[in-house]
């Protein structure tokens, strides 16, 4: 239903009576009968809603790609594992080396951090340099100071991270992170404490507080956003050769020094792949992504001890043994190279000039993957397809969700699984320049309550919601903000974080010359609950207040009576 608005001017100095209260709390307001100077107007470029994000205080929600993705819950999750404390998905290798169990993996388990989820891509431990044994390690193990804060755009992919920690004071416990050069926008923690954010050389996220009375197992919440290019891997724009790529990474202190003999077999792998130095490296790249793409798990005989080379010449193993294999062969050939590992799968990452660390994933073999966490979440979708050679051991793989996978709805596979296009995680659609609208970064799709001729008829295959509005405060000041309160209802389907927008429109006027004064999200339960500002040129009149939702995959368009 709707609810009547009288707006009228903004400013402070005269109590009103009772018919004015501050929201929720029920606080008198002081006002005076004049204008303000005009507030600033909402950042047309954001996808966060509600707050502004910093240490200590995360925002409500943001926006990602058709959905609102709301702020986790404070609680603890059951049976979470608890970083630094060691165990099943919170431990961090210092090293590793490539062992001879190249047959399929048995059943594996994930657990998700993140919304939306990266599965199967979460880094928890990435080395970047290699011994002359072929045990990977960590170049540069001193560790860099990360600010909390920054402010998001549309260049970048944001997620909600969602972890356990258990805290001694100045002591450095391992986090999972999204990409090299995430930043923590924001964080709350339970109970509260002061937190710091450090990482290493090859980009291994710790936290820790510095706080004597940070003792024990704490909740932590944090908004996080990466580069969406890494996703979303290319080649550079303008042309490179391997050896211009080599010379460009050396500079900036990128590309490690392979010990002479692992450089020996390394330069022996290239030239049996037909890669030179001075070949370019569109061509190349995609000729090594081709063929540790093509290995297939199966046992391997007749091995020398030479547990690289056995590796390449059989193309035998799963994903770690294929993503040991390339490291040592791509750094041969210029190109700086991490291994990246989680507790179920390895990929690597490859730094190109003009674009970054980029993620590339070789695929994997196993029986089955069984995830945890992932219950109400949306699941990670990159702006573009990967480009390079995807041969059949490779689409074949857990890394496309191809087989049995546990602990994901079919709707979230299927959602993964669809061509990627304008509804990937991280796009948002600015408001209109002249910045009209909330400043939430969702575009024109919101369905206003006027003539209802031109809107879209319902999708029978799709859910059909209904939106009640339960309470509005009756008196609203311009540049001030009101509570608005009710509830998004389904006969079936997920109800919780969908977004939903607060028209007003004039009062009589059966909805029509409606303006768009704000924009959130919906609870786990359904309910929605929060504040919005009202434009300072917002006409002084009385105004009906309206609530809808617009379409998406899951339901139809909605909006209150």
């Amino acid at each position: 239903m709707s609810r009547r608005l009288a707006i009228l001017f903004s400013g402070l100095g005269i109590a009103l009576g009772a018919g004015a209260y501050a929201l929720a709390q029920g606080t008198p307001r002081t006002h005076v009968l004049h204008e303000d100077l005009e507030a600033p107007p909402a950042d047309p470029d954001s996808p966060l809603l509600g707050g502004e994000p910093k240490a200590g205080q995360n925002p409500a929600a943001f926006a990602a790609g058709d959905k609102v993705l709301p702020e986790p819950s404070s609680q603890t999750p059951k049976d979470a594992p608890v970083l630094g404390r060691g165990g099943f998905a919170a431990d961090r290798d210092t090293e590793t080396r490539a062992d001879y169990n190249t047959g399929a993996d048995p059943s594996l388990h994930y657990v998700s951090v993140f919304n939306p989820d990266v599965l199967p891509f979460k880094r928890m431990t990435a080395m970047d340099a290699v011994r002359d044994d072929y045990t990977l390690v960590v170049t540069a193990k001193s560790r860099i100071e990360l600010a909390v804060g920054g402010k998001t755009d549309a260049s970048r992919d944001r997620f909600w991270g969602d972890v356990t920690i258990e805290l001694t004071p100045g002591v450095d416990v391992p986090l999972p992170s999204v990409a090299p050069d995430m930043r923590i926008l924001s964080y709350e923690t339970t109970p509260a404490i002061d937190l710091a954010f450090s990482k290493d050389g090859a980009d291994n996220f710790s936290v820790r507080s510095n706080d004597a009375k940070a003792r024990g197992t704490y909740h932590l919440v944090f908004l996080a956003d990466a580069d969406a290019g890494y996703f979303a891997p290319e080649l550079p724009d303008r042309e490179y050769s391997l050896a211009q790529v080599a010379r460009r990474a050396e500079a900036e202190f990128l590309l490690p020094t392979l010990p002479p003999t692992v450089l020996q077999e390394a330069q022996r792998s290239l030239r049996k792949l037909g890669i030179e130095l001075d070949d370019d490296l569109g061509t190349s790249f995609n000729r090594l992504v081709d063929y540790f793409r093509s290995f297939e798990a199966r046992t391997m005989t007749d091995v020398t001890g030479d547990v690289y080379r056995d590796l390449f010449d059989t193309q035998a193993g799963v994903c770690r043994h294929r993503s040991f294999a390339f490291i040592i062969t791509a750094l041969a050939a210029g190109i700086p190279t991490r291994y990246v590992t989680n507790e179920a799968h390895a990929f690597v990452e490859v730094w190109f000039p003009d674009r970054g660390w980029q993620r590339i994933d070789l695929g994997g073999a196993a029986l089955d993957l069984e995830v945890t966490g992932a219950e109400g979440k949306t699941l990670h979708r990159p702006r573009a397809e990967d480009p390079f050679s995807k041969p059949q051991p490779y689409d074949q793989s857990y890394t496309n969700l191809s087989g049995d996978v546990r602990g994901l709805t079919d709707d979230q596979i299927s959602d993964r699984q669809q061509p990627l296009g304008d509804d990937a995680s991280g796009n948002f659609d600015p408001l209109n320049p002249d910045g009209s609208g909330s400043g939430s970064g969702f575009g024109d799709d919101a369905v206003g309550p006027g003539d209802v001729v031109d809107r879209k008829p319902p999708d029978p295959a799709k859910i059909t919601p209904q939106i009640r509005v339960s309470a509005a405060d009756p008196i609203g000041y311009r540049g001030e903000a009101v509570r608005v309160e009710g509830a998004f209802e389904a006969t079936d389907g997920l109800v919780g974080g969908v977004r939903v927008d607060v028209f007003v429109a004039p009062f009589g006027h059966a909805g029509n010359d409606a303006t768009l004064i704000g924009r959130g999200h919906t609870e786990l339960d359904g309910t929605f609950a929060f504040d919005v500002d009202l434009p300072s040129d917002l006409d002084l009149a009385t105004y009906e207040v309206y609530v809808s939702t617009p379409d998406t995959d899951e339901h139809n368009a909605a909006i209150s009576d």
